[in-house]
């Protein structure tokens, strides 16, 4: 009979099991040897902050089987490609396969089985993540969020959540979008961020009556331009 075992994390990073437990690693945060990282990710303060280490951590919170072939999306991509404080609650991947699970399970992840193009994805420490323009569309449509769901020219669903907490949900995503354009404004333009998220609505209905008011969103909100 053959015994699986987890696999082992990248070096530097840690989570509960059998070399630490939950109690052990937060001491070892006290005694200033690990830093959180994100959710029950923990990193060693020798390793510097990047991109590539955040992405390492939000893959070690995915399941084994959906690993492969997912890409990290939305808010958690923008985390990923920005930092910051403010840690994604669930991490959000897109994957062009099948992943099942019990209805009934509690996850820490969302999963959006869509189909992604090759251009939109690059690799962080060998994890897949969107790129920050396809980043900065999915968050204005309302891929990979985790409160307010509905695209942002669009009203959202009362059922969903209170007029203020949709109104918080939609600033944070405004500020991610502004904070991707800011930095990296060579791929992340009006222009060029326009051109993706009417690409991403190709073959919706009423397409057409949506893209100037888009235009003006994302000129008004992000880029700070006026009519």
């Amino acid at each position: 009979m053959t015994t699986r075992t987890a696999a082992p994390l990248p070096e530097g990073l840690y989570r509960a099991g059998p070399q630490f437990s939950a109690a052990e690693l937060q001491v070892l945060v006290h005694e200033g040897a690990l830093r959180l990282l994100v959710a029950d990710v923990y990193a060693s303060v020798r390793l510097p902050d990047s991109p590539g280490l955040r992405a390492l951590g939000c893959q070690e919170l995915l399941a084994p089987g959906l690993r492969a072939g997912s890409v990290l999306c939305g808010e958690t991509a923008a985390w990923v490609h920005l930092g910051g404080a403010v840690r994604p609650e669930k991490v959000s991947v897109i994957t062009d396969g099948v992943f099942r699970r019990t209805t009934a399970a509690a996850t820490g992840w969302q999963v959006h089985q869509m189909p992604l193009e090759p251009g939109h994805v690059v690799h962080l420490q060998g994890v897949a993540v969107t790129s920050p323009l396809r980043t900065a569309a999915d968050i204005f449509l309302g891929i990979g969020t985790s409160a307010s769901r509905s695209a942002l020219d669009q009203p959202a669903p009362h059922a969903e959540a209170s007029d203020q907490e949709d109104t918080r949900a939609s600033a944070r995503r405004w500020e991610l979008i502004r904070r991707l354009a800011d930095a990296g404004p060579e791929t992340v333009s009006v222009q060029q961020l326009t051109a993706q998220i009417h690409h991403q609505l190709r073959g919706r209905t009423a397409v057409q009556r949506r893209q100037e008011k888009i235009a003006a969103l994302l000129k008004a909100r992000v880029f700070g331009v006026r009519p």
